[in-house]
């Protein structure tokens, strides 16, 4: 899975990737834009995993998530970017917004105003989609002239639906594509579609200001708050220390944002984690919300999908309550499903399976 972190310039952007995946790339508020990007590939942390792990005294195997800073892009320039293949590579967007004040940072609009900033990305977003529909419709209406063809046409219809939809204002992560019509635009690779997190960077006066703009995953988006500066200052106390300081702050129930961030991601993106459990390896898996065990078999490996026969399925707490498999059998709750199963988070899935 990978998370893209973009937004306006001095946001803050390389200093959340740092906070997310531990690494100390240079934070400058003075500094130009230099159109590098960092990546790193970090673990999911999952309590549920380590308990397993200790069980079976295995190394816990957690799942990965690619965290890349596509770095700054100007007011109004998202169409004309270099970077927007980047943005097209991910699998959810984590806009940066600037929610802090700072007398020495200039906003190019002057007034800090996250939900106005907010609402211009969106657009822009949008533009870029819309700019791709219309060229893409351009070339069709030369190719359906040329040759009848159902798929061509199809293709066609499609596309001026998705238009009149943008040019209504709407993102296409609204529209409500078939299974069909998901296939048909897969390669375009729409950024008004992607699952869509807004992280308002504030700082301890600004943190309640902007309280109401937080809402909770809905229809692939949603916007949270952390306090960045506070919080890097705030990982360098030792863990004792960190309350005191809190409190200084006004941020006594403050929860820091790598520890809310892949809670968040998952929501916003749709997915879950099973694990597989045993002697050799403790193993979490992503899987989408909503997909069976067949499809989850093929996450491990395309031969157990090939060979599927039944999945041994029980919730990760119910397992370690009766001490392993065999109480847990016992006790009926260790149950035997088919391949339309549908995978809940947090179960212990053994795939049967014909070699």
């Amino acid at each position: 899975m990978i998370l893209t972190i973009f937004g306006y310039p001095k946001t803050g952007k390389t200093l959340l990737f740092n906070l997310l995946t531990d690494k100390k790339e240079k934070v400058d508020k003075f500094s130009a834009p230099s159109g590098e990007f960092h990546k790193a590939i970090v673990d999911v942390p999952d309590e549920r995993l380590k308990r397993l792990a200790d069980f079976f005294h295995t190394p816990p195997v957690y799942a990965k998530i690619e965290f890349l800073d596509a770095g700054a892009i100007s007011l109004g320039e998202v169409k004309s970017s270099t970077f927007i293949d980047l943005l097209r590579r991910a699998d959810g967007l984590v806009h940066l917004v600037r929610g802090f004040a700072d007398e020495e940072i200039l906003h190019p609009l002057g007034k800090i105003d996250p939900a106005r900033d907010i609402a211009a990305m969106e657009d822009e977003l949008k533009a870029t989609d819309f700019l791709t529909v219309e060229k893409r419709l351009e070339r069709l209406a030369v190719d359906v002239k040329k040759m009848k063809s159902k798929e061509l046409q199809e293709e066609l219809d499609l596309l001026l639906k998705l238009k009149s939809f943008l040019e209504a204002g709407r993102p296409l992560r609204e529209y409500a594509f078939t299974e069909k019509e998901a296939a048909q635009v897969r390669g375009f690779k729409f950024l008004s579609a992607k699952p869509l997190l807004n992280l308002v960077n504030c700082d301890e006066n600004t943190l309640k200001a902007n309280a109401a703009l937080a809402s909770p995953a809905a229809r692939g988006k949603c916007t949270a708050l952390f306090a960045g500066k506070i919080e890097a200052e705030l990982l360098e106390l030792p863990a004792d220390e960190r309350a005191v300081f809190q409190k200084e702050y006004g941020l006594a129930g403050y929860r820091y944002i790598r520890d809310e961030f892949i809670q968040t991601s998952y929501a916003l993106l749709d997915l879950i984690s099973f694990f597989t459990v045993g002697e050799d390896e403790t193993k979490a898996w992503t899987l989408e919300k909503g997909a069976s065990a067949f499809i989850a078999s093929g996450k491990i490996h395309s031969d157990i999908q090939k060979g599927f026969i039944r999945a041994e399925v029980i919730p990760w707490k119910d397992f370690l309550e009766c001490d392993g498999f065999a109480r847990a059998k016992e006790k009926g709750l260790l149950r035997l499903e088919g391949k339309d199963y549908l995978v809940r988070d947090g179960e212990i899935v053994h795939f049967r399976f014909n070699t």
